[in-house]
């Protein structure tokens, strides 16, 4: 049943309309002053008061004045620019988005809070960007100097949250306007570090992880190498969501979320015979609504195998069950999400390439105490983090083995349509990479 909507009403003892909001989130309530009792002008104010609160999802509106409904071009803050820019984003966005958007809000909050939005321009926000150039080590919690090409794209989203409040009407079109004069940053030309290039993951890296992953995680790489999906599109997968085609014998997946959803673009996975043999152990002995890939299912074949490697009598100890709370305060869910799965990958990657000494754990240091330690000696973390990036990957690299490995047997195009993109021009940008051996054979016989 829906909440019910808050009613026009006439103040007692005035002859003034107002209606009372109630904040979903906080509970607070607010009076918001309509005018004159009666007149068409109190009921529009009304309506326009009402759409602002339930397009907000039910927030109160930032502005008292329920005339106005928006606040004046001349009277918004930042920080009021940020937390209405905020609440709507958080719905809007997919939460990769949303990570990186609140370290750029946060930033501009702290250095720009108290400024009016109307006055910030492209000289402002040349400093921020210098901020995010510098970094700050000291601050709570430690921000490190970003990469180029992620500052551009911060720049960016500030941009849009000025043309989001130009469409509202918080903030003159000239401001938006005269931010987008601000030229990115360009390679060679500035001090900001260069980030580094995401490529395909090493044959040895990723030989010693396989055998260290949980079968369901193992599967899922098994098929992003296969098919060069990304990993949120298979984390998703049912039985109910493959279409199967026996006489061309090929399976076929259109995942209903997926990154460019929005833009309306369909999304086909294809499943050929290998990747069918990956998948057909999981879609047994489930409902056909169920994910193929939980991390229920891999804590129990943990437990599992822990239990047949048993040496204590059952006599003896915990039985099976017995020692389980009723409510845990974690469980594993029905379905990786992509941060678990990134996560199981990181696990498999330490314990095939336990960091060594001086940095790493010792035999019988506890977690804490190494914490501790790495954190009274920077120098020691920063050969930690050192050792973890040369011998961790992720899921979405996984895709740019798929992309090299499809355009060097098959050709550009096969990759642009196994990785779903709409132009080729990216698969050869970003994904595929170019295979340098025909080059060298090439100028052997030349050259």
């Amino acid at each position: 049943m829906p909440t019910k909507v808050p009613s026009y009403r006439k103040r007692k003892g005035y002859s003034q309309a107002l209606v009372t909001l109630t904040d979903a989130a906080t509970r607070r309530r607010r009076d918001y002053w309509l005018g004159e009792h009666g007149t068409p002008e109190s009921r529009e104010a009304y309506h326009r008061i009402i759409a602002q609160w339930e397009a907000a999802g039910r927030r109160l509106p930032a502005n008292d004045s329920a005339g106005a409904c928006s606040a004046t071009t001349t009277s918004v803050t930042i920080t009021e620019l940020v937390r209405d820019y905020w609440r709507w984003a958080e719905e809007y966005y997919r939460p990769k988005h949303t990570q990186a958007l609140i370290c750029a809000l946060r930033l501009m909050r702290q250095y720009y809070g108290q400024t009016l939005a109307a006055e910030f321009g492209p000289k402002k926000l040349r400093l921020l960007r210098e901020e995010m150039i510098r970094g700050d080590e000291g601050a709570v919690p430690p921000r490190r100097a970003w990469a180029r090409k992620f500052i551009n794209s911060q720049v960016q989203r500030i941009r849009h949250m000025f043309k989001w409040a130009v469409a509202r009407e918080m903030v003159p079109a000239s401001v938006y306007q005269a931010l987008c004069t601000l030229e990115p940053l360009k390679r060679g030309r500035t001090t900001a570090r260069e980030g580094r290039k995401v490529g395909p993951v090493s044959q040895p890296l990723l030989d010693a992880t396989l055998p260290l992953l949980s079968r369901p995680v193992r599967a899922l790489v098994d098929l992003q190498l296969l098919t060069g999906a990304r990993p949120g599109e298979l984390l998703e997968l049912r039985a109910c969501d493959l279409e199967i085609d026996e006489k061309a014998g090929i399976w076929t997946y259109r995942p209903e979320r997926h990154k460019n959803v929005h833009r309306e673009h369909d999304r086909i996975i294809y499943f050929g015979p290998r990747a069918q043999a990956v998948i057909r152990p999981f879609l047994g002995n489930r409902p056909t609504t169920a994910f193929l890939f939980s991390p229920a299912d891999a804590e129990a074949e943990r437990r599992e195998a822990l239990h047949a490697a048993r040496t204590t009598p059952l006599s003896c100890g915990n039985r099976p069950g017995t020692n389980r709370r009723d409510e845990p305060a974690c469980s594993p869910g029905d379905r990786y999400t992509t941060n678990t799965y990134a996560q199981a990958i990181r696990y498999a990657c330490d314990r095939a390439y336990p960091p060594p000494l001086p940095f790493g754990r010792e035999k019988k240091e506890t977690k804490k105490a190494w914490r501790e330690r790495l954190k009274k000696k920077p120098e020691l973390k920063e050969q930690l983090l050192e050792w973890q990036r040369a011998h961790r990957w992720h899921p979405h690299q996984l895709r740019h083995n798929a992309a090299t490995l499809l355009r060097r047997e098959f050709g550009l195009e096969a990759a642009q349509l196994a990785l779903g993109h709409a132009s080729a021009q990216i698969t050869d940008a970003v994904y595929a990479e170019r295979d340098h051996a025909k080059v060298v054979e090439i100028m052997r016989k030349i050259g």
